[in-house]
């Protein structure tokens, strides 16, 4: 019976240290970039999976999230906008993507030079479905499904 309970308890101990509940701090050199990129932000929580560490912040009247890999190399941000925060060549392509509601808009900004694009989200009444365009700042489609 002792071998039992041992088994289980070790088997549970295992478990949990496999899990990604959250983290209370990254590591010093994660935090330090966060802080030099984001110095105002509020509300901090950090996440790891694998080697990234993710922070879901507000920052500037704006919700955020930022990732960072584990030497602290910020690799991107998500912010999320309101309509009229879109720059008015995104709003036209995503108008004139499809007559759905807008769910949501968010963009990304991602390091090595690749480009930022917003995310447009689409919701239909009653539709399980979902839409999503990715759109450059100039208006061109990148991705639409």
């Amino acid at each position: 019976m002792k071998r039992m309970l041992l088994f289980v308890l070790f088997t549970i101990v295992f478990f949990l240290a496999g899990c990604n509940y959250g983290i209370k701090q990254p590591p010093r050199q994660v935090r330090q970039a966060f802080d030099s990129i984001f110095p105002e932000a509020t509300h901090v929580e950090w996440d790891k999976e694998f080697s990234t560490y993710t922070a879901d912040f507000y920052y500037k009247g704006h919700e955020k999230e930022a990732q960072f890999d584990k030497e602290g190399n910020w690799m991107r941000t998500k912010t999320e906008l309101t309509i009229i925060e879109v720059p008015a060549p995104v709003m036209e392509a995503a108008h004139g993507y499809c007559d759905w509601e807008i769910d949501g808009v968010f963009l990304y900004e991602q390091a090595n030079g690749v480009a930022a694009y917003y995310l447009i989200e689409y919701d239909q009444d009653m539709s399980p479905r979902e839409k999503q365009l990715h759109v450059l700042p100039t208006g061109a489609v990148v991705t639409a499904f």
